[in-house]
């Protein structure tokens, strides 16, 4: 490289991320539908049946059975009652530990 194109390196550089922060936008608030509502508008007889059994290890298996199938003739849930269902598992889960009805666990099995 000749020596005209050798120029020095300037190592001070300025960062300015003001021109982002502008563009960042807060997304709406959007009210959360309780799992319960959601199910019950989709899907009476699931709700029904879920209110029936609460806090037994027959809804435990039937939660599983819904949510976990490995039945391929299976259409499947909307995405808001898949994630309803599975947040009505989690805490009926956590309810029953609570209750030394299931195991902490997984290898207590």
């Amino acid at each position: 490289m000749p020596e005209s194109d050798k120029r020095p390196l300037n190592w001070d550089i300025q960062l300015n991320f003001e021109h982002l922060e502008a563009r960042r936008e807060t997304p709406p608030v959007v009210a959360k539908i309780p799992p319960r509502q959601i199910i019950g508008e989709k899907f009476p007889k699931i709700l029904e049946r879920i209110e029936l059994l609460w806090c037994s290890l027959e809804l435990h298996r039937y939660l599983e059975q819904t949510l976990f199938t490995d039945r391929s003739n299976r259409q499947g849930f909307p995405k808001d009652v898949m994630q309803a269902l599975g947040e009505i598992h989690v805490e009926h889960t956590r309810i029953l530990k609570l209750k030394k009805l299931i195991s902490e666990d997984v290898w207590d099995i």
